[in-house]
């Protein structure tokens, strides 16, 4: 159970570091795409494109945030967790918060 709990704290804990930039990218996509398929009417079947979309982008965040912050990784090696297993569990709290967000502004402008 303690490796669970601290693998979601680390996991939680790396978000925050990442998630200006995969928040912005959200953002990015709810606006160009899922906006003006609520305009045009046909928001319904966009949804698994968005995920699809939003999931492309996560090797391109994963890039630049070892570009920009290449000792980051030492705390969480400590902790016994591998870049594969940290970034696994960004992806899907960040994948989760997307679809969310996306069902919140269709249900809010739709």
């Amino acid at each position: 159970m303690t490796i669970l709990a601290t693998q979601l704290r680390a996991v939680g804990l790396f978000y925050r570091s990442v998630a200006p930039l995969m928040g912005g990218i959200s953002g990015l996509i709810l606006l160009a795409v899922l906006l003006p398929a609520i305009v045009e009417g046909r928001s319904g079947g966009v949804m698994p494109a968005l995920l699809l979309t939003k999931l492309a982008t996560a090797p391109v965040v994963w890039y630049l945030s070892e570009q920009w912050r290449p000792g980051q990784y030492w705390f969480y090696f400590n902790l016994h967790l591998s870049r594969r297993r940290l970034w696994a569990g960004v992806v899907a709290l960040d994948g989760g918060l997307f679809l969310g967000g996306a069902w919140l502004v269709r249900a809010v402008l739709a």
